[in-house]
């Protein structure tokens, strides 16, 4: 009579679809946040007064993270401790997209304009550029935090030195087809608008809350790496990281609509070099 082996069951490495709900939750969410950035009040003054900015960005922060919560928790069916961490890491990023971000923009540009090269924070076409810029480092330290949270035992040497290759590449053609100068254009926007913010006065505070927010979401990510239970399920948690990123563009798409609000109330101070 043969022993029989038993065989663990392979991890389910699909990433489930969010249900019909989480979607309601989402999108009442997003309309939440809109409305209250169409609503924004007004008040004299060359610039945001800070009670404003924070109004905004306390309703923002409260319903998107709200929906974030009741997604993890009752769709997701992930422990309580991972939706709350979340929770705490995305009101943190809110703060900084929706309140010292903005604050720390009109406070330097009060003293320095910004230089119009290729369109700049406050109008549409410099705001779409660095919202998708800025976003691109979010998406990093989101990701690097991530994977620090979550390790895993595959070798990735492979993936690192396709990403050299990757990288060397672009960088070879924008150097040998010129469009190195187009590309520095285009990030002009970017590049001022995270200088303006970060060497504002509330810079140090926005470094720290970012830190903060990286810290909470890697601790989240491993508490569920932690679980034999969950590990066996690692679709929900690769649905979680996906969850996190739609989160973050949701918030830079917020941010798009919020900064030219702002700008059409308290235009920022620009100059075009010539």
């Amino acid at each position: 009579m043969g022993v029989e082996h038993h065989v663990p069951p392979r991890p389910d490495r699909r990433a489930p679809r969010l249900p019909r709900s989480a979607w309601i939750r989402l999108i009442v969410a997003a309309a939440l946040a809109l409305a209250a950035i169409a609503l924004f009040p007004r008040s004299g003054g060359d610039q945001p007064p800070l009670a404003s900015l924070a109004l905004i960005g306390a309703v923002i922060a409260g319903v998107t993270t709200t929906a974030l919560y009741l997604i993890v928790r009752r769709d997701l069916r992930l422990p309580s401790r991972a939706a709350a961490s979340l929770a705490i890491a995305f009101v943190l990023l809110a703060l900084v997209k929706f309140v010292l971000a903005p604050l720390g923009l009109y406070e330097v540009n009060a003293v320095r304009t910004l230089d119009d090269y290729f369109g700049t924070v406050g109008d549409v076409g410099g705001t779409m550029i660095t919202a998708a810029a800025v976003f691109g480092l979010y998406a990093l330290g989101y990701t690097i935090a991530y994977r620090i949270g979550r390790p895993t035992h595959r070798d990735r040497r492979p993936i690192r030195r396709r990403t050299i290759l990757a990288v060397l590449l672009v960088a070879g053609l924008l150097a040998v087809s010129g469009l190195w100068l187009v590309a520095l254009l285009l990030v002009n926007a970017p590049r001022q608008y995270l200088e303006f913010v970060f060497s504002s006065g509330v810079g140090v505070l926005m470094a720290v809350a970012l830190a903060v927010a990286a810290t909470v979401i890697g601790s989240a990510f491993r508490t569920l790496s932690r679980r034999p239970d969950l590990v066996a399920d690692v679709g929900a948690i690769v649905t979680l990281f996906w969850l996190g990123l739609g989160f973050l563009a949701l918030y830079h798409v917020l941010w798009i609509v919020y900064v030219l609000v702002l700008g059409s109330i308290w235009p920022l101070r620009t100059v075009v070099p010539k």
